[in-house]
């Protein structure tokens, strides 16, 4: 079905002449072409066109394509969805996603593909000089762009952990204030804000900064708790909890309100993993105590 289909069915939907959706755009005769599908019509146009039925651009490609997301969108929400991650469920993500660029080849896909390999060996403990090479070739990319728009942002934001720590201060600093450009876009972009800062948190706590992460996961708390997944807040909540236990403060609180956000949304397994995350943590504090050699 072509898009000029798609545009005749929501008129008729709609109600409307084609004389009433080609009013002030094109004349009706070049219209009635365009839903003929023996004109093409360029984007500017077709955004012109889509706000005579009141329709977003995103809204007109999903009842295009039969009210279904096609394969490589799909792809691309699930990459700006990711939120705590575990290897299993990566490497699903990468064995479907170098299927899909065997068969539909894609630059864009293809730091997607090199995004994942990367946090697939950082969350299996291998922070070797390879991947870091990698991420800054990526980096290096963008650095030569004019601007950076969504999907270059999560791209970026999924790298952070294997750049240096100045570099990874400058992506979000730089990033929140390319956020703010989308302030009266349709769609809400604060759960990016969100992950841009939770996600510096974590690289200041790995660098033992943890004065600074925990004023930084102090800040999200206020600013954003409202707008947050259960699954990042649990993250919130563990990521504090971190910060007392290696700065020797209090951290039963934080943890409390982990086990009873998980039990109401009865997600065992996210407990589970948080669990035994924080006792490998204790081990690591206690190490250090004994053998401040290794500090």
């Amino acid at each position: 079905m072509g898009i000029g289909d798609t545009l005749k069915k929501i008129r008729l939907n709609r109600n409307m002449t084609q004389n009433q959706v080609a009013e002030g755009v094109v004349n009706q005769g070049t219209y009635s072409r365009i839903e003929r599908n023996q004109l093409q019509v360029d984007v500017e146009l077709l955004e012109k066109l889509l706000q005579k039925f009141n329709i977003s651009s995103n809204e007109f490609f999903y009842v295009h394509n039969n009210y279904s997301a096609t394969e490589q969108q799909t792809i691309m929400q699930e990459f700006r969805d990711l939120a705590i991650v575990s290897p299993d469920l990566l490497k699903i993500k990468i064995d479907r996603l170098e299927n899909f660029l065997a068969k539909t080849p894609s630059t864009n896909l293809n730091k997607i593909h090199s995004a994942y390999q990367i946090l697939f060996h950082y969350i299996n403990g291998v922070e070797n000089e390879k991947n870091q090479a990698q991420a800054m070739v990526i980096w290096e990319e963008f650095q030569r762009l004019d601007n950076w728009y969504i999907d270059d942002l999560i791209l970026l934001n999924s790298l952070l952990f294997l750049l240096p720590l100045e570099i990874a201060e400058d992506i979000t600093k730089t990033a929140l204030q390319r956020i703010r450009k989308y302030k009266e876009y349709e769609k809400d972009l604060t759960y990016l804000e969100i992950y841009l800062q939770m996600d510096l948190s974590v690289i200041y706590i790995e660098h033992q900064q943890y004065d600074i992460a925990l004023h930084k996961l102090n800040y999200i708390e206020k600013t954003y708790k409202q707008k947050m997944n259960y699954q990042t807040l649990a993250g919130l909540f563990f990521n504090k909890s971190i910060c007392y236990l290696f700065l020797k403060d209090q951290y039963n609180e934080e943890f409390s309100k982990i086990k009873l956000l998980l039990e109401i949304y009865d997600d065992q397994a996210l407990l589970n993993m948080l669990l035994q995350n924080f006792e490998e943590l204790q081990c690591q504090l206690e190490f250090r105590q004994y053998n401040p050699s290794s500090l």
